[in-house]
């Protein structure tokens, strides 16, 4: 039986698309899923993990950003998304990977979230992710999700990276 990775590597092999991802809450298990996948290498350029917020501003971050909306917000999903597909673009064209294939398109995924215990505010709960997707030539998208209730960490932190590579399946 074919998992939700291994869906996800063939997508992007058959759309010929190349993915980054920058994670936050998930740590880099979306990329640690992808990893799993054998030949994820034609399909898969890399991560970033930026789980403090001067992390998220050395990658680019808008500081102003994080100070109006907080690092749990559609605003950083949405700007983290974008600033991965802007420097792995740029990155391959200055020096195109020879194990990746030749893509028609780019792209990355980006989480933020609270995964708990601790952490959760009025509006803010913990089992809350955003989820970016930014994709060469379409219209960045930015997903909500909520685990489910009473989970511990890790287990929402393995929801929130399944929700996030049911997006990019669901997207080609």
């Amino acid at each position: 039986m074919i998992n939700l990775e291994e869906m996800v590597v063939r997508k992007l092999r058959t759309t010929q698309h190349v993915l980054c991802t920058v994670e936050s809450c998930t740590g880099g298990l979306v990329s640690s899923l992808m990893t799993d996948v054998s030949g994820a290498s034609e399909v898969f350029w890399g991560a970033t993990v930026v789980y403090d917020n001067t992390a998220k501003e050395i990658f680019g971050l808008d500081p102003e950003i994080l100070r109006n909306y907080g690092a749990v917000s559609s605003q950083v999903a949405h700007q983290l998304a974008e600033l991965g597909l802007v420097k792995m673009q740029a990155l391959l064209n200055q020096k195109p990977s020879p194990s990746l294939l030749k893509p028609r398109g780019y792209v990355c995924l980006s989480t933020t979230g609270l995964a708990g215990p601790l952490g959760g505010v009025q509006g803010k709960p913990v089992g809350l992710c955003f989820i970016g997707l930014a994709i060469s030539g379409k219209k960045t998208s930015v997903t909500e999700f909520h685990a489910s209730e009473n989970l511990d960490r890790v287990c929402m932190k393995k929801q929130f990276a399944q929700k996030a590579l049911e997006l990019i399946r669901a997207s080609f």
